[in-house]
């Protein structure tokens, strides 16, 4: 299956059905706009942050923000990272209110196929976009010239390690090839049997996702320029082969994902794993000093094959939506303005780790003197979008990688067999 041109399709299909059945909503939208009403609204802001421990308490801070100055009030509904973009297109299906919304870059694009999200330039206005953000930062929500994503924070997702354990066991830096990463592994597991040296995912969406940028390591990919799946490959099966290598070594432990990874590590029992920037968050929320995390809490670039290779790493990032249902889209806007503000932004980068996007934020000493956050920085340079991330397919495309890959771990299949099963899998969707 071409998954490029299958995406364009549902695309087409999704804004043809948008425009039998929401000419109302649209106009409803426009009309509330209109009136310039100063009666206080509710509007609701919904997305997963928000439900994480280590984030409702400065999602409640940024919300209070927004009802302080504009009189309104805002209400926030939350669900899990992975039921996140059903339940949104449920909820806009039933035609419940939805105002503003938080997605991250597969999410966004799940939604964006459906064909109601709104476009802030009609929104906000060109002006303010341009003059805000990043031409960078605001083609990652761009499809077709709409501005169907507003840039919140973006980063990439890559290696994220304790400091005070690698020295624990003779590290003073974090190793930076595939021999030397196994090798501190290795004196990790030998310090402290009790540690898990690398908790990589190895079940969910997370799974998949932290294979992808091991196997484009290896130099696999899942599927080429043309969408074409090309994941029976020898870069592959050798990257199926190390995880195996890695499990039977002890190195990384089945039924981990990305939760209870976030969750280990922050209690110093995992040595490495793979996350963004809200990283820091966690690590907050149990108890360290925001101006300590990088003792416990840094990132690094993934470890190459040789020295010279290219670290591999997915881009990251949230972006907020407003949809063309909603009767209150200009206070949806003033909302997310009040979101990417400098004092607002600022406070979330400080006590979670996210990279604010506006200009004024990035350029502030806040950030550039930030040592957890350059970590992230300089891994972001050379990350790449997610093979998936453009498709409505995607969660179906990471199940199939996952079942194939914990198969493998598991000894039902060989390595071969695993890779080539991906294939006739993703071919078949």
């Amino acid at each position: 299956m071409n998954f490029r041109k299958g995406f364009k399709s549902v695309m087409t299909a999704a804004v043809c059905a948008a425009m039998l059945a929401g000419c109302s909503s649209s106009t409803g939208a426009a009309s509330a706009a209109a009136t310039g009403s100063t009666e206080p609204v509710s509007i609701v802001f919904a997305g997963w942050s928000g439900e994480e421990e280590a984030s409702k308490a400065i999602f409640q801070k940024m919300m209070k923000t927004y009802e302080d100055q504009s009189g309104n009030s805002v209400t926030w509904v939350g669900w899990t990272w992975k039921d996140t973009a059903q339940q949104m297109l449920t909820r806009l299906q039933g035609g419940e209110q939805l105002d503003i919304a938080q997605t991250d870059i597969g999410i966004f694009n799940t939604v964006a196929a459906s064909g109601q999200l709104a476009d802030w330039n009609d929104i906000l206005g060109k002006d303010y976009l341009q003059s805000t953000f990043e031409q960078s930062a605001l083609d990652v929500g761009n499809i077709d010239g709409k501005q169907l994503g507003l840039p919140w924070s973006m980063a990439s997702i890559t290696m994220v390690y304790n400091p005070t354990l690698l020295k624990a066991a003779g590290w003073d830096k974090a190793p930076t090839t595939m021999d030397d990463f196994e090798k501190c592994l290795a004196d990790i597991k030998a310090k402290n049997p009790d540690v898990i040296p690398y908790a990589v995912s190895t079940k969910d969406a997370t799974c998949a996702g932290d294979f992808m940028p091991w196997l484009w390591t290896f130099g696999g990919a899942i599927f080429d320029d043309n969408g074409n799946v090309t994941i029976n490959s020898d870069a592959a099966v050798k990257c199926v082969k190390w995880y195996q290598d890695m499990l039977a070594k002890g190195y990384i432990t089945m039924d981990t994902g990305r939760g209870e990874a976030r969750q280990m590590f922050a209690k110093g029992t995992v040595a490495f794993y793979d996350d963004a920037v809200v990283a820091k968050g966690q690590a907050v929320s149990n108890g360290v000093s925001a101006d300590k995390v990088v003792d416990v809490c840094s990132a690094m670039p993934r470890p190459v094959l040789k020295s010279g290779d290219t670290p591999q790493s997915t881009m990251w990032g949230h972006m907020l939506v407003s949809f063309t249902s909603s009767k209150y889209q200009a206070q949806a806007g003033d909302f997310a303005k009040t979101l990417v503000s400098d004092d607002v932004a600022l406070d979330y980068f400080k006590n979670n780790g996210m990279p604010p996007v506006t200009k004024s934020a990035a350029a502030s000493d806040t950030v550039k003197n930030d040592a957890y956050i350059t970590g992230f920085i300089n891994s972001t340079k050379t990350a790449r979008l997610d093979e998936t991330a453009r498709m409505t397919n995607a969660s179906q495309v990471k199940s199939v990688i996952t079942e194939e890959l914990q198969a493998a771990l598991l000894g039902q299949k060989s390595a071969e067999q695993a890779v080539k099963d991906m294939e006739s899998r993703l071919k078949a969707l």
